[in-house]
């Protein structure tokens, strides 16, 4: 195994537990278990759980893994679940004192829990993806279906509060977890709104993304036949 490799592996592993203390601290300290997991967040951050844990199976059984379409295609799609976690708290939903949920005694665990799965978890992934994977595996296309996933939640959310589920946040809905899914007090027109702009902010970025993951396949594949001549 190469240096690098070995470096990818370990930070593989350091993200994952990143991951886990950031799950598992957050449904320790909950007194619901049902609201808490119901938010993007924690499920943008279970996918990222159940990549990697993927990711650490596959490759008992193949360990040039990460040279397959499939990993790229799922890495990619993990980057950019938790990268909207990333995004959305920090620009829209920090600046009005959003908490995903009160239901502690400890605010410092509160602290404590919300650093890892809306800061570390998602540099985590990002930083693993920029430094150790192989780019150029990309297509355009994929970025349709990366959307799947984050254009599910509100589905999720919908069923979840048709059926009596409470979300026990600040700064959110109580109904609706956040308030551009809030049907109440925006309307279904703001909502569709508000998801309009999310969906196509979604497939921009994973466009850009995609496209400077071409950019530096073809530049290495470029400095590596000019090396060979």
């Amino acid at each position: 195994m190469s240096v690098k490799r070995k470096f990818s592996f370990a930070f593989k592993v350091a993200t994952i537990v990143c991951c886990l203390i950031g799950v598992l601290s957050n449904l320790l300290r909950t007194t619901s278990i049902a609201s808490i997991l119901s938010f993007y967040t924690m499920q943008s951050n279970l996918f990222v759980l159940v990549f990697y844990s993927g990711y650490f199976i596959a490759r008992k059984f193949n360990s040039d893994i990460e040279q397959t379409k499939g990993y790229h295609f799922l890495k990619g799609a993990t980057v950019m679940v938790i990268f909207l976690t990333f995004l959305v708290y920090n620009i829209s939903l920090q600046p009005l004192g959003f908490i995903m949920d009160v239901k502690t005694a400890s605010s410092n665990i509160l602290r404590f829990s919300n650093l890892f799965v809306h800061f570390l978890t998602p540099l985590m992934v990002i930083l693993d993806y920029a430094l150790f994977d192989e780019k150029g595996f990309f297509k355009k296309w994929y970025a349709l279906l990366w959307l799947l996933f984050p254009a599910m939640y509100p589905v999720y959310v919908y069923t979840y509060a048709h059926f009596g589920g409470k979300f026990f946040g600040v700064g959110g809905s109580k109904k609706y977890a956040y308030f551009f899914l809030d049907l109440d007090k925006i309307g279904i027109d703001g909502v569709l709104t508000y998801l309009l702009i999310f969906c196509i902010g979604y497939v921009l970025l994973s466009l850009i993304l995609i496209g400077f993951d071409n950019l530096l396949g073809k530049r290495k594949s470029k400095q590596q036949s000019t090396t060979c001549k």
